[in-house]
């Protein structure tokens, strides 16, 4: 298989080491098993829990994502509507209910990319 860049290796939810292998174990379609996480990379075995506890600094990256949501959503509701204050908040609150699986999966991948020490290593398998 040719190399993913960073960006396809994030957005496909793959290990930061090897690129290939998949951080969860079932399709975000899943709903009722979307949260779990492979322990160890199913291609290149790295772990992908660098200590306990690791993913709770994900919360800040997934309000993060929430904030840049209500943001987008609500000006998307303004320009083109304007609607009354109830409006917004039913969108909002539909919107973020409908994302919350992917902004779990996203906030723990980014942040393995970003604070998990685990830096992209194309010779792993040698």
């Amino acid at each position: 298989m040719g190399e993913r860049t960073l960006v396809s290796a994030v957005l496909n939810g793959k290990c930061p080491r090897c690129r290939e292998g998949d951080m969860f174990t079932y399709p975000v379609s899943k709903l009722s098993k979307f949260n779990k996480m492979n322990e160890f990379c199913p291609r290149c075995g790295r772990r992908l829990e660098p200590e306990p506890g690791f993913y709770q600094g994900a919360m800040y990256v997934g309000y993060a994502f929430t904030i840049a949501a209500i943001l987008v959503i609500s000006l998307i509701l303004y320009l083109a509507w304007n609607p009354a204050d109830v409006v917004y908040i039913a969108t909002v609150i539909g919107v973020m209910i409908l994302l919350a699986p992917l902004n779990y999966r996203y906030s723990r991948i980014v942040y393995l990319y970003t604070f998990g020490g685990i830096r992209y290593d194309p010779t792993w398998s040698e």
